[in-house]
């Protein structure tokens, strides 16, 4: 285990040394500040009403990217010493597309890119040391479960309405990777998510044995093997919503997968 060097302790908020930073799977010897995690803006307006009380809402609704910012000490014995070490805390931030732990029990977030860095020198110790805030910019707002959940469900015979259940412990709704597994042949598939009543169709005459087909509804996707298969599709890309989730499926015989990363909003 990395032990966490007291040089780097922040006076202004102390955190556990055991909640370490971890960057791609490796952790970092800094203790650390953490705010803005839990910060989240939607895109809505509110508009005024024409002749009447209140207001409108416009604007999808949905979670907009938002920053984050790590709160650091660095101290050195010379100017040099504080310089060197502050290129190199600069150098692991300064990269895109990264996961970070902050505490690895709690999950990551995915880092796009650094997005602003200061410091202030600590009264009397100009040139050596520091408070240094480094922000981090999170294109994707969320925070996500370490390990993907998966359920399966196994048919074999043609059902019609079967019902499938999954739970999501995350606080908004979740896409999901459906892959279809046929026993024979799966030429004509529907799914619904009872929730909020969106239903999916794959009607695809080459999903036969030993074929797969799998609906990614974050990216958009539909591939069977490595053949783009989204003319098969039609209907919305389901997702789960927090907590239980149904779905109903009719088809031929075969293996249902779904698998999903749980996520938060703060």
């Amino acid at each position: 285990m990395t032990i966490i060097r007291r040089e780097y302790f922040p006076v202004r908020k102390q955190v556990k040394p055991t909640e370490q930073l971890i960057i791609n799977g490796t952790a970092l010897p800094y203790a650390y500040s953490f705010d803005g995690a839990a910060d989240i803006t939607v895109r809505a307006k509110s508009e005024k009403r024409g002749y009447s009380h209140g207001s409108t809402i416009s604007g999808d609704g949905f979670i907009d990217g938002k920053k984050i910012t790590l709160g650091f000490v660095i101290e050195g014995s010379t100017p040099a010493e504080h310089d060197a070490k502050l290129n190199d805390l600069y150098q692991l931030m300064y990269q895109r597309d990264y996961q970070l732990h902050a505490g690895y029990d709690r999950g990551y977030y995915n880092i796009a890119c650094m997005y602003s860095t200061k410091e202030k020198w600590i009264k009397g110790f100009k040139g050596r040391k520091g408070e240094v805030d480094i922000t981090l910019l999170l294109a994707d707002p969320f925070r996500y479960a370490n390990s993907e959940a998966e359920a399966e469900f196994n048919y074999a015979d043609s059902v019609k309405e079967a019902e499938m259940f999954i739970y999501s412990s995350g606080s908004i709704e979740t896409p999901l990777e459906i892959e279809l597994i046929p026993k024979n042949t799966m030429n004509d598939i529907t799914i619904t998510h009872i929730e909020s009543g969106y239903s999916m169709r794959i009607t695809d005459t080459l999903l036969t044995k030993p074929s797969t087909l799998i609906v990614d509804t974050k990216a958009g996707t539909v591939r069977r093997g490595a053949y783009n298969a989204i003319n098969t599709f039609s209907g919305q890309f389901l997702t789960a919503q927090p907590g239980e989730n149904t779905y109903k499926f009719t088809g031929a015989a075969g293996t249902i997968k779904i698998r999903w990363r749980d996520r938060w909003l703060a």
